[in-house]
């Protein structure tokens, strides 16, 4: 069902629902201009330029009813394509009580108590080329059902199941790719036989700590790229096809916060295996454990958080070959490759994607350890809010940062203004991404 006719759904839905009841409507919304203007290597000087708006709804009856409905439109260009978009962010009913609650439809679900780092988020997408300086508009929800049971008062029980599958949106989207390659990246709700999700996620709270377990079992939000077809009739220029695919996993983790006066600690756990043999399979990942830690300070009107991420992958093997996309291949080495006797060019195409899709997962060393933070401060009441952001990882060598500043001259009004920077070592993931990932950009927002 299209963005229109759900919303107008949702609406009647709700009216039908608070009828006769003590109602409560909330409408808001805002309204958004920007622009990006490209600081790498990008053939646009101006990497996007959009105006968009969304209109939001909220309504309860105060005792057993919520719904709440997010409109989104948006209009303009972006990495040199024109944008028309007309979509819905969230749109849910819940009913609840006491000791359970049931909600169903369009919806953002944050799993996990880290911020930089989530290896628990499994039911939210996200669209990383969606240029904005509020960076949770990138989160574009999932159609799911949730059940929660609250049997105590220290226990809380989350069941969520999704039928479709909403693939994330890989940073690879705006690449340019040679005329003898085509790489097809799946968007939006996708049906068929694998792709429902489920999850069970139990918290716990106590009087100075949480905690949490939750096991998943569907579709990656990542797709992996696999080879469709691998033509080498004509060897100098051979036809490549590549499509995003699913892969299904099972995930199983927990988190914690517990306060220690002046911090709060945070941490989690995650093992994720596939379902398929990663042998012959170049979409599927290797098994891997990974792991966070974080603290939280907040000395006056500054807050800090930082984090520490580390993985291990499991059944590790080197790359045989380098990725397909983003390097540039050694002719002289093609040669003595394709002169091999019994050398096999699309084995050796499917191998290069594998390569690509462990670039991509972190997954071509067989440990990574990253870490990152964020300082934000809340000066003159609100009015004016400075911000830094930074992650290094320190095995692939992959940082980025994102130095941003708000300022509210008046009630309902921001002026946003940062820069997006990435950089990489040559032939890793940010080394390909940013030419037309780097970006300062300015917007002017008004709420109401």
């Amino acid at each position: 069902m299209t963005g229109r006719p759900l919303f107008i759904l949702l609406l009647a839905m709700l009216s039908l629902s608070l009828a006769g009841q003590e109602k409560s409507f909330t409408t808001g919304g805002f309204v958004r201009g920007g622009i990006y203007f490209s600081t790498g290597d990008y053939q646009n000087d101006i990497n996007a330029a959009f105006g968009d708006a969304a209109l939001t709804l909220t309504a309860t009856d105060n005792l057993s009813f919520k719904g709440i409905g997010d409109l989104r439109m948006r209009w303009g260009q972006q990495f040199g394509d024109n944008i028309s978009s007309f979509m819905l962010q969230e749109a849910w009913g819940m009913y609840y009580n006491s000791f359970m609650s049931i909600s169903a439809g369009k919806k953002i679900i944050r799993w996990g108590k880290t911020d930089i780092y989530t290896p628990l988020s499994r039911f939210n997408p996200v669209d990383y080329t969606f240029r904005s300086p509020d960076f949770e508009d990138a989160e574009t929800g999932n159609l799911l059902g949730e059940i929660t049971f609250t049997p105590a008062p220290f226990f809380r029980l989350s069941v969520v199941a999704a039928p479709f599958w909403n693939p994330s949106v890989l940073l690879i989207k705006p690449i340019t790719l040679p005329p003898s390659m085509q790489v097809a990246l799946p968007e939006g709700l996708r049906t068929g036989n694998g792709y429902h999700s489920w999850g069970v996620r139990g918290d716990f709270t106590f009087s100075v700590s949480d905690a949490g377990l939750q096991y998943y079992h569907g579709p990656d939000l990542m797709p992996g790229l696999s080879l469709v077809n691998a033509d080498y009739t004509n060897p100098l220029q051979p036809a490549i096809s590549v499509e995003g695919v699913p892969y299904i996993i099972t995930s199983a983790g927990f988190d914690f916060e517990t306060t220690v006066s002046p911090f709060v600690l945070r941490g989690a756990a995650a093992i994720t295996c596939p379902e398929e043999e990663k042998e012959g399979n170049e979409e599927v990942p290797f098994r891997q454990y990974e792991w966070v830690a974080a603290i939280d300070w907040t000395p006056g009107a500054i807050r800090v958080t930082a984090e520490y991420s580390g993985k291990k992958v499991l059944d590790f093997y080197e790359a045989p070959y380098d990725p397909l996309i983003g390097t540039e291949p050694d002719m002289q080495q093609l040669a003595e490759l394709f002169n091999t006797p019994g050398f096999d060019p699309v084995e050796f195409t499917r191998l290069q994607i594998e390569a690509f899709n462990r670039l991509y997962n972190n997954q071509m060393h067989e440990f990574y350890h990253s870490a990152g933070i964020r300082m934000e401060a809340d000066l003159f009441y609100g009015r004016l809010i400075p911000s830094f952001t930074a992650a290094w990882n320190f095995t692939s060598k992959d940082l980025t940062v994102r130095p941003a500043l708000k300022f509210k001259p008046s009630d309902g009004v921001t002026l946003s203004a940062g820069y997006e920077h990435y950089h990489g070592t040559k032939g890793g993931l940010y080394d390909i991404i940013d030419d037309f990932m780097k970006a300062a950009y300015f917007s002017l927002r008004i709420d109401f």
